[in-house]
């Protein structure tokens, strides 16, 4: 039976945001608050942003609304009902999978693996269910790549014959493997499809009408596209996936395809009993074990539980696919959720939450420039080649009605990054992270980069060789490194490094999603920041994750800059044109 105060909520969600896939979008922007979040986000979109965001406090949403655009090739916008991939936030719902059978009576949390699985080896029979909720399992973050074929009894032949980590119980280990295995109990003790025992005994009970691994065929025009740096990534569907949903590698740690008001219900409901039982809510949500890397996290079942901007509690999980990222925090104390996502990786979702999380909880903050409009000629005059102090050059492009600075090396990098006196230490943490780990990867040693991956060995050392092998075939043997420096741009941390081949050098980009890297690529160059115009020969950009705006003016008379002037956190510097005599001969 659904709690009064559950109810009313419920209903209230009905009316403010969308009722299926086939409703046209309700965009929720309530009260003077919801209005300053929604023209903060709007002012995001010209650096960058695309996605969607929600913000609820005392039952009443206060925004709910998309930004940008979810499919960049026909024009369509992202809106409160544009569904997105959710990733590892897939994770709660394969735990309340797990306890909503608990309440059935037909597992315990305690119970070992033998008992779902009689042929497990000695050495993961006695695993449980708590220990694989809680990531103190020992197994190994994953067994291959997300999209590999792989069906479920592939996945456990796989998984008991790969050696455990670290003995059960000991420590935590984020495990998307465990989570998997989580998924296969679930199937083995209701006998249905994993997606099926979903859509029944938790989305619909919740109300959500819009989560799934597969929506109906007509409504998937409603899929946001990804996209990397590279281009359109396409849907999650258009990607490799079983006829009842992903792959085992992804299935139960990932996967499920949600809308921003879908998630809010989810967050209703868990103030009842629609779905689980006070008790096992109050199980579902207690912290267990300190997580890896992090000072104040400790690890529920499915939630990384810490203390919110005012001390209280905070229920998160962030999830990432390479391009989607989300973030779902839930604030139970404050009855407050923030929900936010983004469908490029020219932005961050996490990042994105902090900043209306300031504003939800009236903590100090920043906003981006605001842009002005120029004719083509102000831009190209900025155009060109200019030197640091050190000989770097700085080269600065026109790009759809901006500039795309480009550094070619450390000095370039810090000039641009704008923050690196509040951020010091956690970057050279990660510089340190990437040249410990490049140094023991050219001495044929992968645990540090491993430990870097957040991953296993096998995983770490099949996605080394295959990014350094692209490398050698176009440039010959890898023959050293160096790192160039980590910089927030666009809310992501991401550290540079470059490596010397026999015929060339490219350039490491490792991206990372808090302690852990979760991609690493290689290019030809650093990547370039964006500056957007604010007046006539002046230009801005604003990065999400630090507040940090960097400032470039264009200096001189004539058709052409002779000095770029160059404004950030460190300072002032003024950089002069770079001519075709200046250039190393």
């Amino acid at each position: 039976m659904i709690a009064r105060r559950c109810l009313s909520r419920l209903l209230l969600v009905g009316l403010l945001l969308p009722v299926g896939f086939g409703g046209a979008a309700r965009a929720a922007v309530d009260g003077p608050l919801g209005a300053a979040l929604d023209r903060y986000l709007g002012a995001l979109v010209a650096y960058g942003y695309s996605g969607a965001a929600l913000v609820a406090q005392h039952g009443k949403v206060l925004l709910d609304q998309g930004y940008g655009l979810a499919d960049r090739a026909r024009g369509v916008p992202f809106t409160a009902d544009t569904l997105f991939d959710i990733a590892s936030i897939s994770k709660p719902f394969t735990a309340a999978a797990v306890l909503r059978l608990e309440m059935q009576g037909k597992l315990r949390v305690d119970d070992p693996l033998s008992r779902f699985f009689p042929a497990a080896p000695p050495d993961k029979a006695g695993i449980t269910l708590h220990q694989l909720l809680t990531h103190t399992a020992g197994l190994p973050e994953s067994l291959g790549e997300e999209y590999e074929p792989l069906g479920r009894d592939a996945f456990l032949k796989r998984l008991f014959s790969t050696p455990l980590v670290h003995p059960p119980g000991r420590r935590f280990l984020y495990s998307n493997a465990g989570y998997s295995l989580l998924a296969a109990v679930v199937e083995v003790v209701s006998g249905r499809p994993f997606g099926e025992f979903l859509r029944t005994e938790i989305f619909a009970p919740a109300g959500m009408r819009h989560t799934g691994f597969l929506p109906e065929a007509a409504d998937r025009a409603r899929l946001a596209h990804g996209y990397t740096l590279e281009g359109d990534w396409g849907t999650s569907l258009d990607h490799p996936i079983a006829p009842d949903g992903p792959f085992w590698n992804l299935r139960g740690n990932g996967g499920l395809l949600t809308t921003t008001g879908d998630l809010y219900r989810w967050h209703v409901a868990l103030q009842g009993d629609s779905v689980l039982s006070a008790a096992e809510r109050q199980k579902y949500q207690r912290p267990y074990v300190p997580e890896t890397h992090a000072a104040h996290p400790r690890y529920a079942y499915g939630w990384s539980v810490s203390p919110g901007p005012d001390g209280k509690r905070m229920l998160a999980h962030v999830g990432s696919n390479g391009v989607f990222q989300a973030d779902f925090r839930r604030y139970p104390d404050d009855d407050a959720v923030i929900v936010t996502v983004t469908n490029s990786t020219a932005s961050s979702a996490i990042a994105v939450a902090d900043q209306l999380e300031r504003r939800l909880f009236a903590r100090p903050h920043g906003d981006p420039p605001a842009v002005a409009a120029l004719p083509e000629a102000a831009l190209r005059r900025c155009a060109g080649t200019y030197a640091l102090p050190s000989g770097e050059p700085l080269a600065v492009a026109v790009e759809a009605g901006r500039l795309a600075v480009t550094p070619a090396g450390s000095d370039g990098l810090a000039l641009l990054g704008g923050a690196e006196a509040a951020h010091g230490r956690r970057f050279a943490e990660r510089d340190r992270q990437i040249g410990d780990s490049l140094t023991a990867a050219r001495r044929g040693e992968l645990g540090p980069l491993a430990e870097a991956l957040g991953t296993s060995p096998a995983l770490a050392t099949a996605r080394w060789h295959t990014l350094l092998a692209a490398g050698e075939k176009a440039l010959g043997a890898w023959q050293g490194e160096s790192v160039l420096g980590t910089v927030s741009q666009a809310g992501r941390v991401v550290t540079y490094a470059r490596l010397a081949f026999a015929r060339g050098t490219r350039v490491l980009e490792a991206i990372w999603a808090g302690p852990t890297a979760e991609s690493l690529s290689l290019g030809p160059a650093l990547r370039p920041t964006f500056f957007l115009p604010e007046s006539a020969g002046r230009f801005a950009t604003y990065d999400v994750g630090t507040d940090a705006i960097v400032r470039l003016e264009c200096v001189g008379a004539g058709d052409s800059a002779s000095a770029l002037r160059v404004q950030g956190a460190a300072g002032t510097s003024t950089l002069p044109r770079r001519t075709a005599s200046d250039a190393p001969r």
